[in-house]
């Protein structure tokens, strides 16, 4: 990205972003978001069935998603506090950066880049949230990960219980070799020692 520089050789405001790269980082950033909605919503499912006991309703659900979608969107517009603040900090740095988030101005456009990636991730999500469509589908996806998570622990405990070591069938007919001489030594302990005599 191409920046424009102040007559006193400063970095003024980087230039307009690449929209084609911006709708891109975007479309990720709402692919990320979905995820965790996604897993967010189902693990909610999940809970109010095993633990409340309740019954399961699509519109209270959908809701549920809507508040999601804001909460993501909110997380977003912090981060973009969070870098527009590590931004500003960069105006004059020079120099090696020490660490990853150690930024300097030569990192100003990139910084730049991502506020606007996360304005306008955040403004599609809380737009996404009276998309019926797209609200949808997110329960929808709840739905079946919810049914896979649970379906998945009942069977992995359904198989823990019937699982039989593979020596026993193997050690059987000694097992039963040795219980004839097992109940017979038990005959024998029974008897009072006036009987044995």
């Amino acid at each position: 990205m191409k920046w424009s520089r102040s007559p006193r050789g400063d970095a003024a405001e980087p230039a307009p972003v690449d929209p084609v790269a911006l709708e891109r980082a975007v479309g990720e950033g709402l692919l990320i978001a979905r995820a965790a909605a996604v897993v967010s919503v189902a693990n909610r499912i999940v809970v109010r069935a095993l633990r409340d006991d309740d019954v399961f309703d699509r519109d209270e659900t959908a809701e549920a998603v809507g508040r999601t979608l804001h909460r993501l969107a909110e997380e977003q517009r912090y981060q973009n506090k969070r870098i527009e603040a590590a931004r500003a900090k960069t105006k004059g740095s020079r120099g090696r950066s020490r660490h990853q988030h150690d930024y300097r101005s030569a990192d100003d456009a990139t910084l730049w880049f991502r506020e606007n990636t996360y304005v306008a991730v955040a403004d599609r999500l809380d737009a996404l949230r009276s998309d019926r469509d797209y609200v949808d589908g997110i329960v929808a996806s709840a739905v079946e990960r919810a049914w896979a998570d649970v379906g998945s622990a009942v069977v992995t405990r359904v198989r823990a219980a019937g699982t039989v070591d593979p020596a026993y069938e193997a050690e059987r007919d000694e097992r039963l070799a040795g219980l004839g001489d097992d109940l017979a030594a038990l005959g024998e302990a029974r008897r009072s020692p006036d009987d044995r005599g």
